[in-house]
């Protein structure tokens, strides 16, 4: 953006050394990267903002371990939907071919480049402790994104996040990297038996919360990496014919596929059937990863039945 407001595009050096300064003496800076050659083949279109740590510490809470980053699929006006696919490949001859199929190619084509750009851009440098990854212009609650990324190995922290933007309606992108006894301090200062909701009629407690982050990490991740194998019928019935379509559609010549559109019936399976995962990175870290479309919720929400804590 220029200063009189006009935008131009510049290759990403050129780009990264123009923004160099202002992030070092400001603490903060954000890109726009368009035309950008996603993990999948296609171009895609998304903003990348960081905080580096001595900002949050300075305007929100001392001790911050890191710097955050995070990815929102938004641009002008909060447009959404750059992720999810306009289009879709289906085959013209042979395969299976239903609204289901259709739909699990286009979760497939989202969620790989959702992933690929979360951790890329978040292991491109040891100082980004945590990510996140959703179609906003900046940090949302957590459990309602699609992507979360710790260094740290403990996601527990999308709780207390949550908890913060729901209930306190407070901007956390300086609060991302804050030590988590901070965190919990804020949550458990609010109202006994107060509770925030998440996504159609499903509330999370302050309860449910505080009881959560006083597990042992273990114990948190492994219930979570238990909730991802609570599949919805529907896509366990369809998983490995899923499969093996988008390997045959990947393998066919570009004349024997066919683009058609992504429709409101695809968007409504996504939300309503896919599932979410949790992935160790050899670095220790820990991504939690859904379509945007589905969140991270239903697996948060299994993994705290699972532990006895929500019903």
């Amino acid at each position: 953006m220029g200063d009189d407001d006009t935008e131009y595009l510049l290759p990403p050096e050129q780009a990264a050394e123009l923004k160099r300064p202002g992030y070092e003496k400001y603490g903060c800076n954000s890109a726009q990267l368009d035309d950008f050659r996603a993990a999948s083949g296609r171009e895609l279109a998304f903003r990348v903002n960081v905080q580096l740590d001595w900002k949050a510490d300075k305007f929100f809470l001392g001790g911050c371990g890191g710097s955050a980053l995070d990815i929102g699929f938004w641009y002008k006006g909060f447009e959404e939907g750059f992720l999810l696919p306009a289009e879709l490949p289906r085959l013209k001859h042979g395969g299976p071919s239903s609204l289901a199929m259709e739909a699990g190619v286009a979760w497939k084509i989202a969620l790989i480049d959702s992933y690929d750009l979360l951790v890329r851009f978040c292991t491109a440098s040891p100082a980004i402790t945590t990510g996140g990854c959703g179609e906003g212009p900046d940090w949302g609650a957590p459990m309602t994104m699609a992507g979360t990324y710790h260094a740290d190995g403990y996601p527990g922290r999308d709780l207390a996040l949550t908890w913060m933007r729901l209930h306190d309606k407070e901007r956390i992108d300086l609060a991302v990297n804050s030590p988590l006894d901070v965190l919990r301090a804020r949550v458990e200062a609010s109202p006994r038996g107060s509770s925030v909701w998440i996504i159609d009629e499903e509330r999370l407690a302050r309860e449910q919360v505080l009881a959560a982050l006083d597990l042992p990490p273990k114990v948190l991740i492994e219930a979570l990496e238990a909730a991802q194998e609570k599949l919805h019928p529907t896509w366990e019935a369809m998983q490995w014919e899923l499969s093996r379509l988008i390997d045959e559609i990947g393998r066919s010549p570009a004349d024997e596929r066919e683009m058609i559109p992504v429709t409101e019936e695809h968007i409504r399976f996504i939300e309503e059937h896919t599932p979410a995962y949790v992935r160790r990175l050899d670095n220790g870290a820990i991504v939690l990863m859904a379509h945007p479309d589905r969140t991270l919720w239903p697996l948060w929400s299994d993994a705290l039945s699972l532990l006895g804590i929500r019903p």
